[in-house]
């Protein structure tokens, strides 16, 4: 049990700290940053599969579902993350040394990134674990029915 409660609290830790990088800068120029909710940027589509899987998770947690919420969750914020951070990493390398020199990935992309990854795994782990445990519990609703004897029919005495 001690573990199944040491993955609720990774789980929901890891969806507290995606939003909490959705939130941080994921870009830092010139002592500014720009924050992945400031506007319409992406951190708002981390901040929701944070929300999202965080919440269905909890409200599942005693089902195999729980970890596939969580997988989903995290994988959804880790397309985000993956694509955006690439596509800054691009475009600052793109602009040439002085640009390189000033500006860079911020924490808050970083930390969203690596808290996907670290939901995802979660929900992954509570899949295989909880795999057994289920089909264990159905085992003995999915055996065939005992089947009773025919009954026994005498002939009538001979008179």
């Amino acid at each position: 049990m001690a573990g199944r409660q040491g993955l609720v609290r990774w789980a929901l830790g890891s969806a507290v700290l995606m939003a909490i990088g959705a939130f941080g800068p994921w870009v830092k120029a010139l002592g500014q940053s720009v924050g992945g909710t400031d506007g319409s940027n992406d951190g708002w589509l981390v901040v929701a599969a944070a929300a999202i899987g965080g919440l269905l998770f909890y409200a599942t947690r005693s089902t195999r579902a729980a970890g596939i919420w969580t997988l989903l969750a995290g994988a959804a914020g880790l397309a985000v993350t993956v694509y955006d951070r690439n596509n800054i990493q691009n475009k600052i390398n793109q602009s040439g040394a002085f640009v390189k020199a000033l500006a860079s990935v911020g924490w808050g992309l970083n930390l969203a990134l690596a808290a996907s990854a670290s939901m995802a795994l979660a929900g992954l782990i509570w899949v295989a674990q909880t795999g057994g445990q289920e089909a264990a519990l159905q085992a003995p609703l999915s055996a065939p029915p005992v089947s009773e004897p025919p009954p026994v029919v005498s002939a009538p005495p001979e008179s």
